[in-house]
């Protein structure tokens, strides 16, 4: 059977083949061969395509399906969910109220989040505001064309593969065409018998604006500009309503002319705020209510798909138990891998949005795993490692009977044994000092563990013995012979002393002060002195 040709890549144009002679493919081929390459985009989603065509299922295992095909009057069971005050089965029982949507439903959803979304860029290209900002774009991505990956969708992958370049004239491409189109809406009076004319223009500029693929904050950006432009406006006319009302009430006409030049600037202001958008204050306000509604048909359509999605979610995050997250937070990333799916699905392409789902949830699943499940963070990558060594090592225990050393590992993983040996060190778990210990758990790991900076309580002990026969043995001694000795050697504040410190302290020369400290060592020496602190010497070399 021919292999499917219009892939760039040959392992995803066998994979197809290999579905189609089967019937079926198991998750654990394709995630070899997308691995963490769903950012692709166009890739990823015409393979779904073709295996929809093909009619081609995905199975977690040889006969069960990943994907598990839903009635549509399926509910979850909420028996002995009605008193209870566990989140996960409150967040089951309410999900369980959300009805499930068949494949008319889905692209009905998915129609309204587009309507929403051309309702919202058709409105922003009635302003002069968007047109400059996507004109001001493209002096910034000739001087620097990484400003693409801030300001449009693009994915890393793009990026790393030396697409950029590519993006950059498609972008450019467009850009001149939108900077053409507006040329033309400039040159046509804004009459009534011209609005169907500027009407088509506007159109067709908002369908280039939407080719360009903003990003969402991009969007939000020059919306938040609008909505600050209208407060402005509305201050200014209010003022001016204020005072043009102020003028006609008062008799004084010295009054009414001091507030004609007030009137004149505000004027002025208006005229230069509403040149700048392009727009009225009346045409302004119809814009904004237009991209408001377009805003709540896109965010309540997403929404919608979102809900209906949420036991997909569920049913994907059972299979991540136990690796080191809890449930509601497996549930969390899930969701926020179907938000991304919701975002990026093109219902046109054919494909269930529930096939094309499952792998954002699983992408996002997987890599909250990755990132978050232990105490001390490894790179995915690393992980992706581990894993490798792990299944390998299970499977040597098959084959020989007994735990494989790491020379065995590293010939069947092909790499230096040094390199296994740190795999399997950067594996271990590590274990909390507060670990409680016995039955009763009221010790902890940390208590057992050997403090090397304190002393232990012998030594102490001793220390402290020590000290009060060097205090009585410099008791026999002169007051001044005592306290040299003490300057000399840091005896009570820990510092020792030159003999020009101590020297200056008894304003006596340095010699003099090595004199009085070789006699008061002499008379320390003497065995009736010595003898007490003889017994200090072994342990204190």
């Amino acid at each position: 059977m021919a292999a499917d040709n219009k892939f760039p890549k040959d392992e995803i144009s066998e994979l197809i083949s290999k579905g189609r002679r089967q019937g079926f493919l198991l998750y654990e081929d394709i995630d070899k061969t997308f691995q963490d390459d769903l950012d692709h985009g166009a890739n990823f989603d015409d393979f779904l395509s073709s295996i929809d065509d093909y009619g081609i299922k995905i199975l977690d295992t040889k006969g069960s399906e990943l994907v598990p095909r839903r009635r549509k009057n399926e509910v979850v069971s909420t028996q002995g969910l009605e008193r209870t005050t566990d989140p996960v089965k409150l967040y089951l029982r309410e999900m369980g109220n959300i009805s499930l949507l068949t494949r008319e439903g889905e692209i009905a959803i998915a129609r309204e989040i587009e309507r929403g979304e051309k309702a919202i860029v058709k409105a922003l290209s009635k302003t002069r505001l968007v047109l400059n900002e996507v004109l001001a774009l493209e002096e910034k991505i000739k001087i620097d064309p990484m400003i693409i990956t801030e300001v449009f969708d693009v994915s890393e992958d793009d990026v790393a593969e030396g697409k950029l370049e590519e993006k950059k004239k498609f972008i450019l491409a467009k850009i001149k065409k939108i900077k053409d189109l507006g040329r033309k809406l400039d040159k046509i009076p804004n009459t009534k018998r011209m609005v169907f004319t500027r009407s088509r223009i506007i159109v067709a500029m908002s369908s280039q604006i939407r080719d360009l693929n903003m990003r969402a904050i991009q969007q939000e950006r020059i919306i938040e500009i609008l909505r600050a432009r209208l407060r402005i406006i509305n201050d200014l006319e209010e003022r001016r309503e204020e005072l043009e009302a102020l003028r006609n009430k008062t008799r004084k006409k010295k009054t009414a002319q001091d507030l004609e030049p007030q009137i004149k600037e505000i004027a002025k202001n208006l005229r230069a705020a509403q040149k700048d958008i392009g727009l009225d204050a009346p045409h302004l306000r119809r814009i904004i209510r237009a991209i408001t509604t377009g805003k709540k048909i896109s965010d309540q359509a997403k929404k919608e798909l979102v809900a209906a999605n949420l036991r997909l979610v569920v049913s994907i995050a059972k299979k991540y138990s136990n690796r080191g997250l809890q449930f509601l937070d497996l549930i969390q990333e899930g969701n926020m891998g179907l938000m991304k799916a919701v975002d990026k699905f093109e219902y046109r392409r054919g494909y269930k949005f529930s096939t094309y789902a499952t792998w954002w949830i699983r992408q996002a699943i997987t890599r909250a795993i990755a990132d978050q499940a232990r105490t001390i963070r490894i790179p995915v990558h690393m992980i992706e490692t581990i894993n490798k060594l792990i299944r390998i090592s299970r499977q040597l225990v098959q084959e020989i009977g007994r735990e494989p050393t790491s020379e065995e590992i590293a010939r069947k993983m092909d790499m230096p044994v040094g390199k296994v040996r740190k795999i399997i060190k950067i594996a271990q778990e590590p274990i909390s000092l507060e670990t409680p210990i016995g039955e009763e758990e009221d010790s902890h790991l940390g208590d057992f563990i050997e403090d090397k900076v304190m002393p232990s309580p012998p030594d102490a002990v001793i220390h402290i013995n020590l000290r009060e026969q060097i205090e009585e043995a410099l008791k026999s001694l002169t007051e001044r012979e005592a306290k040299v000795l003490k300057m000399r050697f840091g005896l009570g504040d820990g510092n020792e002393h030159t003999l020009e410190e101590v020297g200056q302290q008894f304003k006596v020369t340095r010699e003099r002060i090595r004199q009085i400290e070789a006699k008061a060592l002499r008379k320390l020496k003497h065995p009736s002195r010595s003898k007490k602190l003889r017994s200090f010497t072994n342990g204190f070399g």
